[in-house]
């Protein structure tokens, strides 16, 4: 099959570029995702991420290698394997970062990363529903909003920080992220606002447009060293040929993108020619540069105080929150995981906040995804940069056998050290009141007098992902990084990765909403190029 782009990965960044590209009736457009199509009702309803997980065969269950800083474990890394990718399947968490982040991004990517440079595609993607501003759009497909309703942990949770002294921040979106507040989430009326809803599902009845699930690339294809097409497999095990005329476009994620330009000869050459794969460039950063957001969940045995344990354990609740949900399009089935966030900085001298915070109502059994029986919530934290590098390398020259993915967790002293006085802070808000008021017992060390090893031993033994991947592909001026300033891929033609593992470094909050942005700045910066 010939088109004029080959677009691999139908998940947060391909849906935006398929619907964007396709836009033009001149272009010749296809998109192939490894996922079903993302038909199930549960991915409409914003709260069907839980019952997804557990339903299996939506998701890339990935393992990390052992991890010296965990105590040698291994951890799931679940990647959305549908079409809408990780946006179809996350918590829905729409939150920019920070203005200094994308200031980070422009000195890696010579000024067109920018705050003030990629701010237009930030407001041309969304619909905020408080309407333009500055800093905000009105009329993007993605729909934003506050959450309708907050429950009564969620109301602890920003009272208890604001007692701190902690501002609430109005707008997390405004470019400065530090405060406390209700998290934004890409929610409509009532259903999730995914780019694989907002952007690609009004343009699938184009003629242009050839949309194409269960068939996962095996291969780029290259005819010296010009990218010509993809070879994938049909989940029947048929063999497919996607030839593209003009360029071949990876958006596959942190993982997968990294994953085949390995496994098609773009490189490190001593990893490539040890597994058996032919090279076709050498490029040393591929697979490395791999970041994430290292967890730490706080979880709480409360009082009767409106948590999902509770209502899910009560039949008349739960057909509540069920008719809550038809008619007035509020309750737990509208929200998301992080209900609401705080953004803080843990040490004196920060000058940006340095940790994130997430509060949950519900409260998980052990290491376990299920609810637990008794009423409980649930604060995590998270550094907002990691200094920690991992890896991404190949198991196999396979592309269907997963990859040796090692992130390398507190590798870094300071993430160690930030870990810790993240953990402090979350002590405090945990004896603040009202939070206080609400708690029976800490499954964690909440006595402030607890020595630091405890803490740290706790944070080693229980901290994981945050499914925020990022970085595997960097873009960069200098000639070793993957992709340059444009995301084309260096040493090769009409190769482009577009998706977060192009990233220099996360942004300080959850990456969905920066890789949004990232499809739409491709589209800006390279309109000239791609002109015939």
């Amino acid at each position: 099959m010939k088109s004029d782009y080959v677009i691999v990965g139908g998940g947060t960044a391909g849906c935006v570029l398929a619907a964007r590209l396709s836009e033009n009736p001149a272009n010749r457009v296809i998109l192939i995702e490894a996922g079903p199509k993302n038909s199930n009702i549960w991915f409409k309803i914003p709260a069907g991420y839980g019952r997804l997980f557990q339903m299996g065969g939506y998701h890339w269950r990935f393992n990390t290698e052992a991890e010296h800083e965990l105590n040698g474990r291994s951890l799931l890394w679940p990647r959305g394997r549908v079409l809408g990718g990780s946006g179809e399947v996350n918590g829905m968490v729409f939150l920019r970062g920070s203005s200094h982040d994308y200031g980070r991004w422009a000195v890696a990517g010579g000024g067109q990363w920018s705050w003030d440079a990629v701010l237009p595609a930030f407001r041309r993607l969304e619909s905020w529903e408080r309407g333009a501003s500055d800093t905000r759009g009105g009329d993007g497909p993605i729909q934003v909003r506050d959450p309708a309703s907050l429950s009564q942990g969620a109301e602890a949770f920003i009272a208890s920080c604001e007692s701190m002294g902690m501002a609430r921040n109005p707008d997390m979106n405004s470019g400065s992220v530090l405060g406390v507040g209700p998290a934004q989430i890409n929610v409509g009326r009532a259903f999730r606002s995914s780019t694989a809803r907002a952007y690609l599902a009004p343009a699938m009845a184009r003629s242009n447009l050839e949309v194409v699930t269960d068939a996962t690339v095996t291969r780029v294809i290259f005819n010296g060293r010009r990218a010509t097409g993809v070879e994938c497999r049909r989940t029947d095990g048929s063999a497919q040929t996607f030839e593209a005329s003009r360029r071949v476009v990876l958006c596959a994620g942190a993982i997968g993108s990294a994953h085949l330009l390995l496994a098609s000869g773009i490189g490190p050459a001593d990893h490539l020619r040890s597994v058996g794969v032919d090279l076709v460039s050498d490029s040393p950063e591929v697979g490395a540069n791999l970041q994430d957001h290292f967890v730490t969940r706080f979880t709480f045995l409360t009082k009767p105080a409106g948590t999902l344990n509770e209502i899910m354990a009560n039949p008349v609740r739960k057909a509540g929150m069920a008719l809550n949900y038809l008619f007035r399009q509020d309750g737990p089935l509208i929200r998301s995981v992080t209900e609401a966030t705080l953004f803080a900085r843990t040490f004196s001298t920060s000058v940006e906040a340095d940790a994130q915070y997430h509060f949950t109502n519900f409260y998980i059994d052990g290491k376990s995804y299920n609810l637990a029986n008794h009423p409980g919530f649930m604060f995590s934290f998270n550094q907002c940069r990691p200094e920690s590098r991992g890896t991404i390398r190949l198991a196999t020259p396979n592309v269907l056998h997963a990859p040796k993915i090692q992130p390398n967790y507190l590798s870094a002293q300071r993430d160690r050290d930030t870990a810790l006085a993240a953990a402090r802070l979350g002590q405090e808000i945990r004896w603040a009141n009202p939070l206080a008021s609400f708690v029976e017992r800490a499954n964690f060390p909440d006595d402030v007098r607890c020595p630091d090893d405890e803490i740290l031993d706790f944070i080693r033994a229980n901290g994981t992902t945050v499914y925020h991947p990022a970085g595997s592909c960097r873009l960069g001026t200098d000639p070793s990084s993957v992709v340059d300033p444009l995301l084309s891929v260096r040493n090769v033609e009409a190769l482009s990765v577009v998706d977060a593992s192009v990233m220099p470094c996360l942004p300080s909050a959850n990456p969905q909403a920066a890789t949004m942005m990232i499809a739409e700045r491709w589209l800006e910066l390279n309109r000239e190029v791609e002109k015939t």
